[in-house]
């Protein structure tokens, strides 16, 4: 964001019911991502030619889908696992 600098001669031009503002900002464009999940490969590079043709989009990168077995790792790596001795336990934490 770039500033304007504060000019006094803004606030003695405004009257009392004008809001005074000391600082403009300009916003710039901030890059973002998407992430289109999609179940049929066939039709990717109709999806890819479709995205590219919207304004402002600069590049459309294809990623390979992960394995299950790496979705599990990324579970263990990320906690979001947890460990049961029996199947009443696990139920118990489910609250069934």
């Amino acid at each position: 964001m770039t500033k304007k600098k504060y000019s006094p001669q803004e606030e003695q031009t405004n009257t009392a019911s004008e809001p005074i503002a000391a600082y403009q900002y300009a916003s710039a464009p901030v890059p973002g991502k998407i992430t289109v999940n999609i179940d049929d490969m066939s039709k990717l590079k109709d999806i890819k030619r479709a995205i590219c043709m919207i304004r402002g989009v600069v590049s459309v990168e294809k990623s390979p889908a992960m394995k299950s077995y790496e979705r599990a790792r990324a579970d263990v790596e990320a906690g979001r696992v947890i460990e049961c001795n029996s199947k009443e336990e696990f139920f118990r934490l489910l609250n069934l």
